[in-house]
């Protein structure tokens, strides 16, 4: 009789175990049936239909597996390109094991990077320098998915440049057979070893291994070469000035952070949309020497406990089609040069 109980007892138990899981499973699936059945979702894929060559059977697949993220809501709102002091922002990438990681990536790649600053004419440094910030050279990819993360810049609230790249997510997976839902991203979606939208992935990848496949997960050589094709296609120059430091001057040397964003000048500084002549900034009080003929992107920062004065000139402006944002860009400058200093050492 114990053992005839017993096992009337574990037959009972696997049919529970078994029904919480259809149950479970039914309601994954109203859940993910429920994104489909979204009217916005639905002319979403009516879109993507008509604009690109994906079939509406294609689009919902990868759809009825995405699921919009909390954290990546959470994360885009505390970005510290736009919450940090420079100080604080620099100190994130201007560390010393960043610095040295950096001088080790360029040891340990320097055949491939030789040959893409020839191929691109993108200096070896500046392509370390972005991938170091981007990933820390590759060793963090991200803890999120891209399915997910886009799918919410997309819907929530509605963007038409996030649906758009989430077609091109879609793309990206069908060409070279990915789950959208399994590799790793940003926050924001960004993809491989110089993080990518998939938009730039698709456009701005390269197969410098020459294996028929752009992959910046696995192959150093693409994903270095990516880089360097992204910043040539944006308009890099070989040899131009990025960023130089010049003297402040008496009326402007002993401001910090908030004195600074308080200035009222007729131009904006710390923005790499102002595009200024060198006259333009000496009328304003500001005393340093040197010609400069290309147009200047004014950095005025509290750093290190100084006032500097920085002139950001075209390529700097390339580096924030990567990521548009001043900080960005200065401190990818700052980082390549600590790099090509300790690596010249």
């Amino acid at each position: 009789m114990f053992f005839y109980n017993a096992r009337i007892n574990f037959y009972f138990e696997r049919i529970f175990k078994i029904m919480r899981i259809l149950l479970l499973f039914l309601i994954i699936s109203f859940a993910h049936s429920d994104i489909l059945e979204r009217d916005d979702v639905q002319n979403f894929i009516k879109f993507a239909v008509d604009n690109s060559e994906l079939t509406q059977a294609e689009i919902e697949s990868y759809l009825i597996k995405a699921k919009a993220s909390k954290k990546a809501q959470t994360a885009r709102q505390n970005q510290p390109e736009v919450k940090a002091t420079w100080d604080r922002y620099r100190n994130r990438y201007l560390t010393f094991s960043r610095i040295n990681n950096g001088v080790k990536f360029v040891e340990e790649n320097f055949e491939i990077l030789e040959s893409v600053e020839k191929d691109f004419g993108v200096s070896k440094f500046y392509v370390a320098s972005i991938i170091g910030c981007e990933t820390n050279y590759g060793s963090f990819l991200g803890t999120y998915n891209p399915l997910d993360t886009i799918f919410t810049r997309a819907f929530e609230p509605k963007n038409s440049f996030w649906q758009q790249e989430l077609i091109e997510l879609f793309i990206l997976s069908k060409k070279y057979n990915l789950d959208p839902k399994a590799i790793k991203s940003s926050w924001s979606g960004a993809l491989g070893l110089g993080q990518f939208i998939p938009s730039s992935y698709n456009n701005y990848g390269v197969d410098y291994d020459s294996d028929g496949i752009v992959d910046m997960y696995n192959s150093k050589k693409d994903g270095i070469a990516s880089v360097a094709n992204y910043l040539k296609e944006n308009g890099w120059k070989s040899g131009n000035y990025v960023v130089s430091e010049v003297s402040v001057g008496e009326k402007y040397e002993k401001l910090q952070d908030q004195a600074i964003s308080e200035l009222e000048l007729p131009f904006n500084l710390n923005n790499f949309k102002t595009r200024i002549t060198a006259n333009e900034l000496l009328n304003e009080g500001f005393e340093f020497e040197g010609k400069f003929n290309e147009k200047i992107s004014p950095l005025l920062v509290y750093e290190q406990g100084k006032t500097k004065l920085y002139l950001g000139f075209d390529n700097f402006r390339v580096i924030t089609k990567y990521n548009r944002s001043s900080k960005y860009a200065l401190a990818v400058h700052q980082l390549a040069l600590e790099i090509s200093k300790r690596f010249d050492d």
